[in-house]
């Protein structure tokens, strides 16, 4: 007998970033969105490599997806390659994903699969879905564009506290990202961000389309962020011990450990002194290496996981000078049963209450004093670490996010033609 079960539609999935593992930054969402999206859409995957190392990753992927295109992400050579473009007039950022087999693979795609939606994780990349499928009939697939953060106030962010020749070429790409924000949205049927406050950011820029501007957050797989998981110390030392995860090639990431590390840890020390300072997370840039000079600290490059160091440290920080969107690693330490210690640009898009299920700190004599509050009170670092993992398990799991996705996509069958000329 015949399978009688009709076939599920196509869908075109488009990350900056190899989506897998999905074990820091951007790459947890935008795995676990391309998950749940494989239930809904045969799902064809257009992404980048940018680690010589992600062979076995790619055939990870494989398996999980209809239909495959890698391209590949060198640098220097990519800004060489981008150099053109971005003389042009095109955002760096932008320029630096363009790929002609990438381009080829989505044409052929379109004629042979003819998608009814497409999802892009990340503005940079949101080019090739406005620019592509454009279709005689007026027929196009839906649009939806998560752009996470507004990328253009984040570059000028980085203009403000930049000097020189640096300064201008942050100014330049603020605007230019900006004006591609609104070419994208002009073309799509759906723009999402990752919080409310970034949604109200990008409608206060849009002259046009504000109304197609949503939110979806990220969520946090609790069932794997849970400290019981980790019952062996992945370090030793007798002292009380920070933590702070991420990519640490990141420039607000690098900026803020040698923040903590200048200006704060000393007083932490001179309160508690044998107190460290590990910084957990994939390819330390120079700078961040050679804060290990400095008494306590710790720099361990990559590791099997960052949730066993957050499981036996004491306090988590998360000084950014520099925030956009929802910080993972603030989620991933709550759900860890851990005490936060946060930057206002940290807390965006958290729901929680400072004092109760994290602490909020500005200036180094307020992240001194709350920093080493938090040893000296067990107890109360005990009922805000519970009162953490509770906010997130009910507010910032997956499911509710796949639901809210569920709830933007059902519209795609039905969509309205957007015009992208």
């Amino acid at each position: 007998m015949s399978d009688a079960s009709p076939k599920k539609p196509a869908l075109v999935y488009l990350c900056q970033r190899l989506p897998y593992p999905p074990t820091t930054g951007e790459r947890i969402p935008a795995f676990n969105f391309l998950r749940h999206l494989t239930t809904r859409y045969r799902v064809f995957l257009g992404t980048f490599s940018d680690q010589p190392g992600d062979a076995a990753d790619i055939d990870a992927l494989r398996k999980m997806v209809s239909g495959l295109y890698v391209a590949t992400l060198r640098k220097p050579q990519a800004y060489l390659r981008a150099f053109p473009r971005w003389l042009a007039g095109e955002p760096i950022s932008y320029a630096l994903f363009r790929d002609r087999g990438l381009s080829a693979w989505l044409d052929r795609i379109d004629h042979e699969e003819s998608p009814e939606a497409l999802f892009v994780f990340s503005s940079n990349v949101s080019t090739y879905a406005v620019d592509h499928f454009r279709r005689p009939s007026g027929q196009d697939p839906f649009r939806f564009l998560h752009f996470c953060d507004v990328d253009s106030q984040k570059f000028a962010a980085y203009a403000q506290s930049a000097r020189g020749l640096k300064r201008v070429i942050f100014q330049i790409e603020a605007r230019r990202v900006q004006r591609e924000e609104q070419r994208l949205t002009d073309g799509a049927n759906t723009v999402a961000l990752i919080s409310q406050e970034e949604a109200a950011l990008l409608r206060s820029a849009l002259t046009r389309h504000a109304d197609r501007v949503v939110t979806l957050p990220n969520g946090v797989d609790s069932q794997r962020f849970d400290r019981r998981l980790h019952p062996t110390a992945p370090f030793g030392g007798q002292g009380a011990t920070f933590v702070f995860t991420g990519a640490m090639d990141y420039p607000p990431n690098v900026q803020a450990v040698i923040w903590f590390v200048q200006s704060v840890l000393p007083g932490i020390r001179a309160h508690i002194p044998h107190a460290q300072f590990y910084i957990v997370g994939t390819r330390p840039t120079p700078e961040v290496k050679a804060l290990e000079g400095n008494a306590g600290v710790v720099v361990t490059g990559a590791v099997d996981s960052t949730a066993a160091y957050m499981a036996h440290a004491q306090v988590a920080v998360a000084p950014l000078q520099v925030a956009r969107g929802v910080q993972n690693k603030v989620l991933e330490a709550m759900a860890m049963e851990l005490p936060v210690v946060v930057t206002s640009g940290a807390m965006t898009g958290i729901a929680g209450v400072p004092g109760e299920h994290l602490e909020l700190a500005e200036g180094a004599d307020d992240w001194v004093r709350r920093c080493v509050a938090l040893i000296e009170q067990p107890e109360r670092a005990q009922r805000m670490g519970l009162a953490a993992r509770a906010l997130v398990c009910e507010h910032y799991n997956w499911n509710a996010q796949f639901e809210l996705l569920d709830r933007y996509m059902q519209t795609s069958r039905h969509a309205e033609h957007i015009p992208t000329d």
